[in-house]
């Protein structure tokens, strides 16, 4: 069965959100795969209460987000509201003209709360290069192994 959550769809609109809002920046698939993740999991960074509950398997959501953020952009791309372009460096990926038209006419509580923490996250990590992000993600990524070690200590004594 294929999940409903992180579908292509759902992952495209999120990456999206983050390229309209670092737009005129373009941002290369690294960087979406570390702001997409902290789209949804601001609390973690200080930031607004996430836009996901904090499990405590969120760790390991990072071993397969590099495949569905490709994906979502390729229904982007193919939907014309995103851009890639070819640097030395590498594809970058930046939000189309329409992007800005097609995000507005979301207009449920998820969208809304995806809009405050896509504009929160770009406003205190957008300026980031991939490698600054990666050196914020150690830190995080500390904090989550203790928490996570105290999940896994809480189940053993159940």
């Amino acid at each position: 069965m294929i999940s409903p959550f992180n579908s292509p769809v759902e992952v495209g609109v999120r990456v999206l959100a983050v390229l309209v809002e670092s737009y005129p920046r373009a941002l290369d698939l690294g960087q979406l795969v570390m702001l997409d993740h902290l789209v949804l999991n601001t609390a973690d960074v200080n930031g607004p209460e996430s836009l996901h509950p904090p499990l405590p398997t969120r760790i390991g959501q990072l071993t397969t987000k590099r495949a569905s953020v490709s994906r979502g952009i390729r229904v982007l791309l193919s939907a014309g509201l995103a851009e890639a372009f070819a640097t030395a460096d590498g594809l970058t990926y930046l939000a189309g003209d329409p992007s800005i038209r097609f995000l507005n006419l979301l207009e449920s509580a998820y969208a809304a709360r995806l809009h405050e923490r896509a504009t929160w996250v770009i406003s205190e990590f957008g300026d980031l290069s991939e490698e600054e992000l990666r050196t914020q993600f150690r830190s995080i990524f500390d904090a989550w192994v203790e928490e996570f070690d105290a999940y896994e200590r809480t189940r053993d004594d159940l």
